[in-house]
């Protein structure tokens, strides 16, 4: 380990059991805390009385005044530390989480080195560590929120999360194979106005109209991969492009105008069933294990993770570099329409601004989960996790009160870190070869 990675590992730990320290030490002084507060409240009380009695006409020489308190500078220090008592745990656990992490990884980094293995820890490790930080995310809001580990909360965690699930595992497709795909919140949104126009306006029967809207998403999807693949477009231009085009779609075949009240067969997709949003809730597992398993043990999931690793090599080695890339993008939009059968159910409307930003959110997600953006590395696993983190700083962003326009800054912010986290480790891994 290097010598700085270990200096801020210890003054890591350091600082956690500090923190830890500090807050226990504000526990064991709550008998004195309670203790002032009765006497503070019982002199509140006596002057409230006498203010009254002055007020009534009666004499007030009855009542009995108690002494003020006087509080010393160590009380005053207690109570802004039992005020703050929440954020030192939070710091406490994070910290100390984060010390003896780094110190459990150079280990097992070494065990590996000294057992004459390869030297870069597998996505295990990844996985492993983004799971730490999800349990550790879970423990600090716990303690910032009472409400936070409730079955109501957590079903709303679920809702929130939901179409971010699902974009989410095509954006993964799209981004091991080193592209990036920034047209799926309009994806959505035009894909849910055309169900409420084919069964409003047409009288086309509910699942007629879904497999015909997903297979439409998945249209764009492909267009998006023949633009990129045949035209040789950057996949940042391309889909730039189809975002405004698709959206500007949206806008113009209802006129800008929403659409309200779908058939009841449509809006029992997002029905719960003793409280549980049960088809939903199949639907998201289905799309994530197909996802899962495609990129595992199929030869186009193996193909994708050459293409963004070394397209080179890979056309060298015989893969069709236009297949698969029209195939990660089909991918993605054809997840863009289940995202919109899914959100327009639930919201029983659709409307041109919808799912607006939801690029932003899956890419997040991917990228968290530990999906490189350079392409060649990640799992469905590791964007599931990703998709949890997301959400569950959103929902504890909103327990906590924070405005929408800070949690956009959270989120952005959580982007960058966790590029500069995939650029330190691929740094790491090359210079280790």
């Amino acid at each position: 380990m290097k010598k700085s990675l270990k200096i801020v590992f210890i003054i890591c730990l350091i600082v956690g059991i500090a923190a830890a320290g500090i807050n226990l030490f504000a526990m064991s002084q709550k008998s004195r805390l309670a203790e002032i507060s009765a006497q503070q409240a019982a002199r509140k009380q006596a002057l409230a009385q006498i203010q009254a009695a002055d007020i009534l006409g009666i004499d007030p020489d009855t009542v009995v005044v108690p002494d003020e308190v006087e509080l010393t500078a160590m009380d005053n220090f207690v109570m802004s530390l039992n005020k703050s008592s929440s954020m030192l745990w939070v710091v406490a656990i994070d910290a100390i989480i984060i010390g003896a992490g780094g110190f459990i990884y150079s280990a097992r980094k070494a065990k590996k080195r000294a057992e004459g293995g390869v030297k870069k820890l597998g996505a295990s490790s990844s996985v492993l560590g983004i799971v730490i930080a999800l349990l550790a995310l879970c423990l600090d809001l716990a303690i910032a929120s009472p409400v936070f580990l409730t079955v109501s909360n957590f079903l709303n965690v679920f809702q929130q999360i939901s179409i971010n699930f699902v974009v989410a595992v095509g954006m993964t497709f799209v981004i091991i194979s080193g592209g990036i795909d920034l047209s799926v919140g309009s994806n959505i949104a035009l894909s849910g106005l055309l169900m409420g126009i084919l069964m409003k306006n047409f009288n086309v029967p509910v699942p007629v109209t879904i497999v015909s809207c997903i297979l439409f998403s998945g249209l764009i999807g492909l267009v998006n991969g023949i633009l990129i693949s045949f035209l040789d477009l950057p996949p940042f231009i391309a889909t730039l492009g189809m975002m405004s085009i698709v959206r500007g779609g949206a806008y113009t075949v209802t006129a800008g105008q929403p659409i309200y009240t779908f058939p009841s067969a449509f809006t029992a997709v997002s029905g719960r069933v003793a409280g549980i949003p049960l088809i939903s809730t199949l639907i998201l597992v289905a799309v994530m294990l197909l996802g899962w398993y495609i990129l595992r043990y199929t030869r186009i999931g193996r193909f994708t993770y050459a293409v963004g690793g070394n397209e080179s090599c890979a056309k060298l080695s015989g893969i069709n570099l236009r297949k698969v890339k029209c195939f990660v993008y089909l991918v993605s939009g054809l997840c863009c329409g289940v995202a919109a059968l899914l959100l327009s159910s639930r919201l029983d409307s659709a409307v041109p601004t919808n799912a607006d930003g939801q690029e932003m959110d899956a890419i997040a997600a991917v990228v968290i989960g530990g999906t490189s953006m350079s392409g060649g590395e990640g799992s469905m696993i590791g964007t599931l996790i990703g998709i949890l983190i997301i959400g569950i700083i959103a929902n504890g962003l909103n327990l906590l009160g924070v405005a929408q326009g800070p949690q956009k800054m959270v989120k952005g912010l959580i982007i960058v870190v966790a590029v500069i986290i995939d650029v330190i480790r691929r740094k790491a891994s090359q210079s280790a070869k």
